[in-house]
């Protein structure tokens, strides 16, 4: 799991690079099936507020109190957008029809630990989702080889501050025989009173895609579709990005 959030989240947005198209790309997904959309594990609501914005009536939450207070901070104001403290695992909100769920990104529902984790989370967007609706999850796939990554350092595509420079050092592990990746990250701050900074560990658990299909079906949702790509070419088992859509039943 990530460690402190206190000071991650405020450089949550270290990278200021152009992310409008894939949050056009999530807008016209939703569009399909409805306004009313529910954005699980955000941070700080960034992609939520693009698509309130874009006319969405958006509900998004972290378990993170840090970064939906930061999230506030900066969206607070955009109508159509409500960012709350929730966790994925105890859902419990007044709206129990929303018309599209998703979980971008091939990382965000690997931080959940355990299979009955992901099985609770199901349950708890299911139970929030009226019957029609789409939930997508982008996941990757467990590798059958243990892998270790010296340290790489990562600077910002383009910089988003004029009062900082910030990159970042990560280094990791992968164990086949857990099916988990292991993550050390050191952020690194420099401004005018000079460096600093801090360091999180991240823990990834990968599933089986049977796993994640079996737990869908057994949540009322039924399969509608497995791709590669999000341009939906069809998924095949030489894939290592997968993602499914499904629709509640």
């Amino acid at each position: 799991m990530l460690n402190d959030y206190t000071r991650q989240a405020l450089v949550w947005d270290w990278d200021g690079y152009d992310d409008s198209p894939e949050y056009e790309y999530w807008c016209s997904y939703a569009e399909r099936f409805g306004k009313n959309v529910l954005v699980p594990m955000c941070a700080h609501g960034k992609i939520g507020a693009y698509m309130a914005e874009k006319g969405f009536n958006v509900t998004a939450f972290d378990i993170t109190p840090e970064m939906i207070a930061e999230g506030n901070k900066r969206y607070g104001n955009v109508n159509g957008l409500r960012l709350i403290v929730a966790d994925l695992l105890d859902l419990e909100l007044d709206d129990k029809h929303f018309d599209f769920v998703f979980i971008a990104g091939s990382g965000d529902l690997h931080l959940l630990q355990s299979i009955n984790h992901v099985e609770k989370a199901f349950v708890s967007l299911r139970k929030h989702m009226k019957i029609g609706s789409c939930l997508v999850l982008e996941l990757s796939m467990p590798s059958n080889e243990s892998w270790t990554s010296p340290i790489r350092v990562f600077h910002p595509r383009i910089p988003n501050y004029s009062d900082k420079k910030i990159w970042k050092e990560n280094e990791g592990k992968y164990v086949a025989d857990e099916k988990r990746q292991y993550i050390t990250q050191t952020v690194y701050i420099e401004d005018e009173n000079g460096t600093n900074s801090f360091i999180q560990s991240v823990c990834l658990q990968y599933y089986e895609r049977e796993e994640i299909l079996k737990l869908l079906n057994k949540c009322s949702f039924d399969i509608k579709g497995e791709y590669k790509n999000r341009q939906k070419e069809p998924w095949t088992p030489r894939e290592g990005f997968w993602i499914v859509e499904a629709t509640a039943c």
